[in-house]
């Protein structure tokens, strides 16, 4: 230690320079216990910058809470401004400037208390208060106080002697007309993430909102979809895999991301959890090298976790198709159509899922005399299967599309637009399907069941139904 701890004994005779001393190592006995238990103690804890006055060529703080490096607390709030300061001159010498809070270091043996005269920088400015007695009240005296010495400085002044902590960085573009911005990469040191919008806003909770919408997209897929971890189709079980990193990942994010007073540390240890977990899904199977927590550079790191973040999403892609099953209604099916779908830029496909059957046994199952399948309107369906009318036209396809799953037990059917029927599905945006009810073996039980079991050459058959919906590229 430093400043070593008075020896306090009888007979001392008291001097300033006693409780000087006593003050300063309680200081640095505080200060360096602190420090060891966390080694990124300072920072902005708070810090309010008037963007209008920078566009104007001034710095102007309107609030600012900070610990220095040295262990320092500065609180500066509303009628506590410090003096603006003019850009101009800075940025005649660089087109990025760099403003620090700056607090003179104590200097033994020399003045560090000002009275308001002018000349060297001092660490503290003196003050006067008249304080009353707290324990008896009254008897007001007038007491002399001290505060530090805090002032802004930039990047292209003299900096030493001082202590200091970066605030923010400013930037203009070439062009020597453009004014002067804050800028979007840099991230001052801080002692929470809500300290600084640019971080906790736009990194932290933005990752969240990301995380957010791409396990929606894909919890709809595996719903939709049926998939499950015995899916036999090409990306089904990156999509169920990756939905599972992104729950547990959303879970952790959903309290961390809008608590008070999170560390930096905690957060970058977090979010690169998030990158291992859906390191699986890059092109090398293998976690990228992430770079050291650099509490000085936190723009750095955060944006490359970011950057990893978004990557690693993209990679399990959306579906070229949309997909949503038929579902027991009544004593046929229906399934819900999305209005886009309806448009003239998209495909429709009406798939059958035939189980044990072949292709052939499944095209003739469905054809007239035996199922006598039928595809309309929701209002017309019925209609049409009674009186032999004319539905849908479905045109079968001895391969799967490109766009759609090539996968051995789907049969599918092109649907061609055009005719009555077409019209009036595009009227109710409704589709629905009628079968020969007396061969549905499980009708009973069909209300709102995506599976349809019938009989078919003396055997139970199970069959799903599916329309896929492919945009036109």
């Amino acid at each position: 230690m430093h400043n070593l701890p008075v020896h306090w004994c009888e007979g001392l005779f008291l001097r300033p320079q006693h409780l000087q001393a006593a003050d300063r190592s309680w200081r640095e006995t505080l200060g360096t216990s602190e420090h060891w238990d966390h080694q990124y103690n300072y920072g902005l804890r708070r810090i309010e910058l008037s963007e209008e006055s920078i566009s104007n060529w001034q710095l102007q703080v309107n609030a600012c809470h900070a610990r220095m490096k040295d262990g320092s607390l500065v609180q500066l709030d509303a009628g506590q401004e410090l003096d603006r300061i003019d850009l101009k001159a800075a940025f005649d010498r660089s087109d990025t400037v760099r403003a620090y809070l700056a607090v003179p270091r104590l200097k033994l043996g020399q003045r560090n208390v000002s009275r308001g005269e002018d000349g060297e920088p001092v660490r503290y400015l003196e003050a006067t208060a008249i304080l009353p007695d707290e324990s008896e009240g009254g008897n007001d005296q007038e007491v002399q106080l001290r505060r530090l010495n805090v002032r802004l400085l930039l990047s292209t002044e003299d900096l030493s002697g001082y202590e200091l902590l970066p605030i923010a960085e400013i930037q203009r573009s070439g062009e020597n007309e453009s004014v002067p911005r804050l800028s979007s990469k840099y991230i001052p040191p801080l002692l929470a993430i809500d300290a600084w919008a640019g971080l906790g806003r736009d990194i932290v909770r933005a990752i969240y909102d990301l995380l957010g919408k791409k396990a929606e997209v894909l919890s709809q897929q595996v719903i939709n979809r049926g998939i499950s971890l015995v899916s036999q189709e090409p990306g089904d079980l990156d999509r169920l895999l990756m939905l599972l990193q992104l729950n547990t990942a959303i879970a952790a994010l959903e309290v961390l991301a809008f608590a008070q007073g999170v560390h930096p540390l905690v957060a970058y240890v977090e979010l690169c959890r998030i990158v291992g977990q859906l390191s699986i899904f890059g092109p090398s199977r293998r976690l990228p090298e992430i770079p050291h927590y650099d509490h000085d550079d936190l723009g750095r790191i955060f944006g490359w976790i970011r950057e990893q973040i978004e990557i690693l999403l993209g990679l399990v892609r959306d579906y070229e198709f949309e997909q949503r099953y038929f579902v027991g209604e009544s004593r046929g099916m229906r399934v819900a159509l999305d209005p886009k779908w309806l448009g003239a830029d998209w495909k429709w496909f009406v798939g059958v899922q035939t189980g044990v059957l072949s292709e052939r046994e499944c095209l003739e199952m469905l054809s007239p005399g035996n199922l006598d399948w039928k595809l309309g309107s929701a209002k017309q369906v019925d209609a049409l299967f009674q009186y032999g009318a004319e539905g849908l036209q479905l045109t079968p396809l001895s391969q799967a599309p490109r766009a759609l799953p090539a996968v051995r037990d789907w049969v599918y059917y092109e649907v061609t637009r055009g005719n009555a029927a077409w019209k009036d599905v595009l009227d109710t945006q409704t589709l629905a399907m009628r079968l020969k009810d007396s061969l549905i073996l499980n009708l009973d039980t069909l209300q709102g069941a995506r599976k349809l079991v019938v009989s078919f050459a003396g055997k139970q058959v199970s069959l799903h139904f599916a329309l896929f919906a492919v945009p036109n590229r």
